[in-house]
């Protein structure tokens, strides 16, 4: 059966509200979508998937959320029973936003082929959010599964575009989750919060000649993320999604912050064991402060709680 270039016209006049400015996606319409999202657990890369889910199911897209730990049935209704009740859904295009239970790679791979299938044959636009990507897809293909599973999503990113198929995936970090697939090809890319300064060395040259340095990146808070798209990169505080706002607990946000007067080092170094203080020799403080872009008046306060803190443990 032959088809022609597909033309995404569907994304003429589409957004996506992702905290700032709307999104217009009709500069995407030659390429397709493939957003990543990187950062730490608990920091709302998964709130992002949804978000876009939701706006792009009301504006003809069906959303399939691939849900490794079993939360999303509770939002969006029950999973599908298998790749047969999967395959229905997509082919009758009645339900917005599909769930699929996906515990590992070994039970994505059948749902991973009924997407392809399907996009392939009805090239009707289909948005897959794929949460913990790291489950699924790998740096280097493994057995269990992975190296298949990985192919598959591989195969979302690269040939998406013509079948009407848009991706988005989580990670923990910028390399060493995912398959070198999902970062060559993704054109939508959110770095949420970073707190561990050896991811910099991977992240540095995205930022370069922007002024976001790893300490802007620590500082980052929850929902919150530097958004690289085809305008530009900006910072973003991401609305909580529709779904989420029925169960999510209401909590008011903390900023994190530095310590910067002695009183507060002092309290903080209490909560920190002797082998862990005794670690932070000279080098190692100055590395961190660096990091950290603390003032001098910052580092001169730290030093001397610290100092203070293990003459009192000796």
């Amino acid at each position: 059966m032959s088809h022609t270039v597909i033309r995404r016209t569907e994304m003429v006049g589409a957004s996506l509200n992702l905290g700032g400015q709307p999104l217009d996606l009709t500069e995407y319409s030659t390429t397709g979508l493939m957003a990543l999202a990187v950062g730490p657990r608990g920091f709302g890369k998964t709130n992002a998937g949804l978000l876009m889910a939701e706006q792009l199911s009301e504006q003809g897209w069906v959303s399939i959320l691939i849900d490794p730990e079993g939360e999303l049935e509770s939002i969006y209704g029950a999973a599908v029973a298998d790749a047969d009740a999967l395959r229905q859904r997509l082919t009758l295009r009645d339900v917005p936003i599909v769930v699929v239970s996906a515990k590992d790679a070994l039970d994505f791979i059948p749902y991973g082929q009924v997407i392809l299938d399907v996009a392939d044959e009805l090239r009707k636009p289909l948005f897959v959010c794929i949460d913990e990507g790291q489950l699924f897809s790998a740096a280097r293909k493994r057995a269990d599964g992975v190296g298949e599973a990985c192919d598959i999503i591989a195969q979302f990113a690269e040939r998406g575009r013509k079948r009407a198929l848009d991706l988005f995936v989580t990670a923990l970090r910028y390399t060493g989750t995912l398959h070198r697939t999902m970062f060559s090809n993704s054109n939508l890319k959110l770095v949420g919060a970073q707190e561990d300064p050896t991811a910099w060395s991977a992240l540095a040259p995205m930022f370069r000649s922007s002024g976001i340095e790893f300490k802007d990146l620590n500082a980052l808070g929850p929902g919150e993320f530097v958004l690289f798209s085809r305008r530009g990169i900006e910072k973003t505080k991401m609305p909580m999604a529709e779904g989420l706002k029925k169960v999510a607990p209401k909590a008011k946000t903390v900023k994190r912050i530095l310590p910067a007067t002695f009183s507060q080092w002092d309290r903080a170094m209490r909560e920190i064991p002797t082998e862990r203080l005794e670690a932070l020799t000279d080098p190692v403080v100055s590395l961190l402060g660096a990091v950290a872009g603390l003032v001098p008046q910052q580092m001169l306060a730290g030093a001397r709680a610290l100092g203070d803190e293990m003459e009192a443990r000796a």
